[in-house]
Parts: C-alpha cells; structure tokens; sequence
C-alpha cells in the first residue's frame, strides 16, 4: 500500500474545511477531477461525498422543525468532519456515518474475480 504524502493529506483537509462551508461541492469536484489518477484523493473524495448526500436530505427537512435542530445537527455535521481531519493528520483510519451511494470500484471488482 502507498503512503500518502503530506500534500494528499492536507489537500484532502482543504477540501474537508470547505466542505462545511461550500456543502457537496468540494468532495464533489474532487472526486470528478481525481477519480481516475488518484487513488487517495479518489477515495477521500468519495467517503465525504457520501457523507453529504447522506446529510443533505436532513438539512432539507430541517427547515419545516424547530431552529435548535437545525443548528444542532450543523453542529454534529461539523463534529464529524472535524475528527475525520483529524485522523488524516495523525493518519489513522476513519469512516462517516454514511449511506453508501458511491461505491468503490476496486471492492467490487474483487467480490466480481470470486464468483
């Protein structure tokens, strides 16, 4: 397995801080721009792009409940991303919890080589 370098690393982490400001964009564009030549980027593009089409569909809904909800799931969602660039920095191993919409490829291909 490659290590990652310090400029994947913080790279990812920009992408993360402007993703509590800029919502599904930058794990978006991340993803589109680096599917295919980084596996990194690729990956940590696409476990936050999960997160936020995950959290999305609550932030929608959350303007029809009370206004302490709205901000108190903000509050989690910013929680979460703060640990995951977290572990980046201290390069331990991390998970959101999130549906899985965009799978990864290289998973399926080995479940598909075993049948």
């Amino acid at each position: 397995m490659k290590l990652t370098t310090r400029k994947e690393k913080m790279t990812v982490q920009i992408m993360l801080g402007t993703s509590l400001v800029l919502g599904v964009i930058p794990p978006l564009v991340m993803f589109m721009v680096t599917r295919r030549k980084n596996g990194y980027y690729r990956e940590a593009s696409r476990k936050a792009l999960n997160f936020h089409l995950t959290i999305f569909p609550f932030f929608l809904t959350s303007s029809f409940l009370p206004q302490w909800f709205k901000y108190t799931f903000l509050m989690i969602e910013t929680l979460i991303i703060l640990y995951a660039m977290i572990c980046i920095a201290l390069q331990k191993p991390y998970h959101y919890p999130a549906i899985p919409y965009i799978k990864n490829k290289e998973i399926h291909r080995n479940e598909a080589l075993k049948c």
